[in-house]
């Protein structure tokens, strides 16, 4: 019998990916089982990680047999990480606690996290098992990981982004070199390119205030200002980019009575001139947000998306649907659908292996959207 199958049951996991399917049985119907243990050597290609709400506890936090990472693969085995922080509960009693920290290389062949037994971040090859120990102190007396991890272009490169500081100064890693250098205080990283030595970074836009790219080669720097709206719609949210240039995609207005994500616009930037032109991306109308996450080709990029479901069933976090855009036409196809009868606790789902992903994945019915923001 197949891990996934012994666990279906229990995870009640539905996994579409790279045109495969699971069908997932009745959800809730037993209490969750924490997952076998991600092997050391073989473990195949990660589609996405998750934490699950164990509903044992009064609080719903990721406790008991939800106190591990689950990673699910491609070829649908579903795997714990017990090494890696997965929650940390607080010594302060007014305080709850927080999650670790994890990512999965775009092509799905290695994920990072924070490793709880020496508080050091790793990167771990999930084929050959080897690991890296990237050359970055956890802050002591931190409480689960005050960062987050993203690979940039492919496994190669993780950056470290503390969460904790007023100005944040992001941690750039070679990855099998073991090097890592300090980016300027404020900007976040959104690529590099390792042949050329050009770095795109980001002062991300706000609602009080236009963001900013800075490009950074040959021991030059420049910066763009990036418009403050695309139509009518601020411009603010998740940012991608490659080889000069950065999509995002424009939300509604944030009204007072809380922020409609619906995507409004698909951007595309040039990181040195500031210079955009848009196009009305072409998603399911039961999308309720969408963060584009990386470029695919110079002509699409990805986006993870949250959709709401028909009936009363919950709304699918960020994350559960993974699109490839176009960027000149808004068009979209449907590289992974991931989802799991858990619980995820606090959306925290993590994406990947979308490189490797060869086939469109069918989508389902589209629900009515419902109420959104102040509409």
């Amino acid at each position: 019998m197949s891990l996934s199958l012994q666990l279906r049951t229990t995870a009640a996991i539905a996994l579409a990916v790279a045109g495969c399917a699971v069908p997932a049985s009745a959800a809730g119907a037993v209490a969750p089982r924490r997952p076998p243990a991600l092997p050391d050597t073989g473990a195949g290609t990660a589609a996405f990680a998750y934490l699950c709400a164990n509903p044992k506890d009064p609080d719903r936090l990721p406790s008991g047999p939800c106190d591990t990472w689950r990673l699910v693969t491609a070829d649908e085995q579903i795997f714990s990480v017990p090494d890696a922080l997965a929650w940390e509960k607080s010594k302060n009693p007014d305080e709850v606690g927080e999650a670790g920290a994890f990512a999965i290389s775009p092509d799905g062949t290695r994920v990072a996290y924070h490793r709880a037994g020496d508080d050091r971040i790793v990167v771990r090859d999930l084929t050959s098992g080897e690991v890296w120990t990237i050359s970055y102190r956890v802050p002591r007396g931190s409480v689960g990981s005050p960062f987050s991890l993203r690979f940039v272009r492919d496994g190669s490169q993780l950056a470290i982004t503390p969460a904790d500081a007023e100005v944040p100064a992001v941690i750039l890693a070679q990855v099998e070199a073991g090097t890592a250098r300090r980016m300027p205080k404020g900007w976040t990283v959104l690529d590099a390119d390792p042949q050329t030595g050009r770095t795109t970074l980001l002062r991300p836009p706000g609602l009080d205030g236009r963001g900013t790219f800075r490009t950074v080669e040959g021991g030059r720097s420049t910066t763009a200002k990036i418009p403050e709206k695309a139509g009518k719609h601020l411009i603010w949210g998740a940012f991608a980019a490659r080889d000069g240039r950065a999509a995002n995609l424009v939300p509604k207005d944030p009204p007072a009575c809380g922020p409609d994500m619906t995507p409004m616009w698909l951007a595309v930037f040039s990181t040195r001139t500031g210079k955009m032109a848009k196009v009305k991306p072409r998603l399911p109308a039961d999308v309720y947000r969408a963060d584009v996450i990386d470029w695919l080709s110079p002509e699409e990029i990805v986006a993870a998306a949250g959709r709401e479901r028909p009936g009363k069933g919950p709304d699918m976090p960020v994350g559960s649907y993974v699109y490839a855009m176009n960027v000149s036409t808004g068009a979209s196809r449907l590289l992974a659908k991931l989802s799991t009868g858990e619980r995820i606790y606090e959306d925290r789902l993590v994406v990947g292996g979308y490189a490797a992903v060869q086939h469109q994945v069918a989508g389902g019915a589209v629900a009515k959207p419902g109420k959104r923001g102040c509409d």
